[in-house]
């Protein structure tokens, strides 16, 4: 619990708010990815 306090409360700052926003791309980024369809892969 303490550990979800933290975040929150690091979300707050200016800091916290870019670090969130690169956290998502960069999950945005592999779920692309590990989805994308690949050149081999049977149609």
């Amino acid at each position: 619990m303490g550990f979800i306090l933290d975040l929150t409360e690091t979300l707050k700052t200016p800091t916290g708010m870019v670090g969130a926003v690169v956290v998502i791309a960069l999950v945005y980024g592999l779920l692309k990815w590990v989805f994308a369809a690949h050149p081999d892969d049977e149609k």
